[in-house]
């Protein structure tokens, strides 16, 4: 296996990621108290690591698959996926013990 390379992302990629994040709460949290909806999916087309680097502060930044999977009240399901193997490993160690790697066509990965 090669050495993942994070992907190094400027100051509006991380404004989108806070956008992303609150948005999910809030979604979250109304989905989860309505009683007509039995359960509630995080679907991320493009997770990537889960984690990037900021062009900023050089620093980790967590990406959206992490962020939704922090969450509260949590989704009721996640489905991650990513076109690079590598990546989509990243996810399914602990402590994410829930996640599983399974492929899908073209060489994606749902989680």
């Amino acid at each position: 296996m090669t050495k993942l390379k994070y992907d190094v992302i400027g100051y509006w990629s991380e404004v989108k990621l806070d956008i992303i994040r609150e948005y999910a709460s809030v979604y979250s949290r109304i989905a989860s108290a309505q009683p007509s909806i039995n359960k509630h999916m995080y679907i991320d087309a493009f997770a990537g690591a889960g984690h990037h680097i900021s062009k900023t502060t050089g620093d980790f930044v967590k990406g959206s698959p992490l962020n939704a999977l922090l969450i509260q009240p949590p989704f009721s399901e996640f489905h991650l996926i990513d076109v690079d193997g590598d990546k989509a490993d990243e996810l399914t160690p602990p402590p994410y013990p829930g996640i599983r790697r399974q492929p899908v066509d073209a060489g994606a990965y749902r989680l």
